[in-house]
This record gives structure tokens, sequence and C-alpha cells, in this order.
């Protein structure tokens, strides 16, 4: 019997590799929680463990007491979004640096900095950050006295004082930690749907009587099952689906006579007892492991089968998933 091979021209069975893709989207999860973890641990051992990407921050409340102002000009003037640029000009920046030894730029100290106001006009959050504890603890100090000066010689104020000042504390987590998470879990979860995709469009092994049709014109008789479900759906459909093949291996055997049924493994070797046998019979069913067997390789069996005048009849699947072929088969 001719083999005809069509893989070309053949078009993708989209429904069998969503279902399939389904059943292992499992791995895309786990893979993308591994990504997160992974993500997470690189962050934190360059920025954390690595003494030199360490980072150390520490924070200090300001209250102010403005003067009094009817017009509400200077709450304006002073706001959570003008505090930042006022921190890195004079008389404040000048100020903190002469609080400061030798050793320090106004570049490192503008750029430590961060002046922001949370909620209350009247309460100034200061947070310094640098890779040196002892510079955190220094330009904090240094950045509030400077503060405490302005309350002293801005008309604007009647005084400024420092409520709270807190040690320097290494930065284990911070936003970059979360989007290193988030970027590790994109990454991955991209990357194995890619992989997961590309694997199952070049996966040519055999699950569906339609997988059949690029290798050979024989006949489908149905499945077969080894171990059978006790109870529910899927114990109805293989009782089903086995009815099916018996119905159908009668009628071929009417036909073609005693049927003998021959398992075709990717990696087994047919022997000439094998062949001599196998001519002997009527007619041979080839047995199908689903999910093991390419396409390839039973298109080479049925040539070698062929060539040998084995009589072959017919093919069967065994042991198919009955999930993916109740919804293959629209809840059959």
């Amino acid at each position: 019997m001719g083999i005809e091979m069509k893989f070309g021209n053949e078009g993708m069975d989209c429904k069998k590799y969503f279902l399939l893709f389904l059943g292992k989207l499992w791995i895309a999860a786990l893979a993308a929680v591994l990504g997160a973890v992974l993500g997470g641990g690189i962050y934190l051992f360059v920025h954390v463990a690595l003494d030199r990407n360490r980072e150390y921050r520490a924070e200090s409340k300001i209250y102010l007491t403005f003067a009094p102002d009817e017009s509400g000009e200077i709450y304006q003037a002073y706001n959570g979004y003008t505090w930042n640029d006022l921190m890195k000009t004079r008389p404040i920046l000048d100020t903190t640096m002469a609080y400061l030894p030798d050793g320090y730029t106004q570049e490192e100290v503008a750029a430590a900095t961060k002046a922001e106001i949370l909620s209350d006009l009247r309460l100034l959050t200061i947070t310094i950050t640098t890779s040196d504890p002892a510079r955190t603890a220094e330009i904090l100090r240094a950045t509030d006295l400077s503060l405490v000066e302005l309350g002293k010689q801005a008309k604007e104020f009647i005084d400024i004082e420092i409520y709270q000042e807190t040690e320097p504390q290494m930065v284990a987590a911070d936003p970059r930690l979360l989007q290193a998470v988030l970027a590790g879990f994109m990454l991955a979860l991209v990357f194995t749907l890619l992989a997961m995709a590309l694997l199952y469009v070049l996966d040519d092994k055999i699950y569906v009587p339609g997988d059949l049709k690029s290798v050979t014109g024989l006949p489908f008789l149905g499945f077969s099952f080894t171990d059978r479900p006790d109870a529910g759906r899927e114990k109805k459909l293989c009782e089903n689906l086995e009815n099916d093949l018996e119905r159908n291996r009668q009628h071929l055997a009417e036909k073609t006579g005693t049927l003998t049924v021959f398992g075709v493994t990717r990696n087994q070797t047919i022997t000439e007892e094998t062949c001599k046998m196998l001519r002997e019979a009527d007619g041979v069913l080839l047995a199908i492991p689903y999910g093991k067997m390419d396409r390839t390789t039973l298109g080479y069996r049925i040539g070698q089968l062929s060539l040998q005048e084995c009589r072959l009849a017919g093919i069967l699947i065994q042991d198919a998933d009955m999930r993916l072929l109740r919804w293959y088969y629209n809840h059959l």
C-alpha cells in the first residue's frame, strides 16, 4: 500500500492544538511564578547582597509653622510639588553643604534628597538615600539643620522644627523590586507560551484520527483502552468508543477474515519472524499509542510492513485521553 505524505499541504488542527495547550497551561503558570521569583531574587542579589549596590535610607519629619497669610500664597508657594526643587536651590543647599564635612558634593546631596508633603501641608518628609549608612545619616542631619535655619531666616515661616529622625536602614525592597518581579513574571510567561506554541506546531505526534490522514489511507476503526474508568461520564464515553471499535472491527473482519492486532511503537525492531506472522494473517490492525507515535515514524513502519506484503487492513489509537476526546468531539 502506498504512503501519502502531505505535511506541507495539511492544514493545522487548531482545535486539537488549543485543547493540548490548555492541558499544559499549568506549565506556563509555573514558569511565570518561577520567573517572578528569579526576577526578584536577581534584583535582591544585585542591590542587597552585593555590598557595592546596597542602598541605605533614612527619613525625618519636619514641622513647618507658617507666618500668618490671609491670601494663602505662602501655602501655595511651599507645597509638595515645589519642595524637591527648593531643596536643590540656595539658600537651603548652600546651608546644607555648610553643615557637612569635606568630601561631599552638591550633586551627591541633591541626588540623595527627596522632599515631599504627604498629607498635611505643615508636615514635610525628608528622605535621604545613599550607598553608605554614615553618609546617609550625615546628609539627613545637615539637611534638617538647614531647614531649621530656613525657619529662622525666611519671613514666610515662624519656625521649622525637627519632629523625628530615623536611623539609616538598608533598602531591601522598594518599587523597583516589584518591577523586577513583574518583569520576571511576564518574560517567563511570554517565553513559555511562545515555546509551547512552537512545540505544538512542530509536534507531529498522533492524537486524533485526523493526524493519520497525512500518513495513510488505512481506515480508522476507533479507540481502545487498557485502563477503563470505574464510573462517571468518562466510563460511558469509554464504553461508547469501544462499542464503536468492536462494531467496525466485526464489519472489517467479515470482508477480510481474521484480524491480527499489531502494536506499533517508535523504537521497536520488527524481526523477520514478526513479518512472517503478520503475512500469514488475513488482515492486520495497527495499534498506535496515543501521543507517543509520530507520523514520520508511522509512515516508515507502514512502508516497511507493506513492502513485506503484510495485509494492512486498518488502524486504531490506544489509550487516548478521554477528556480531550470529549471536548474535541463537542462533549461527546
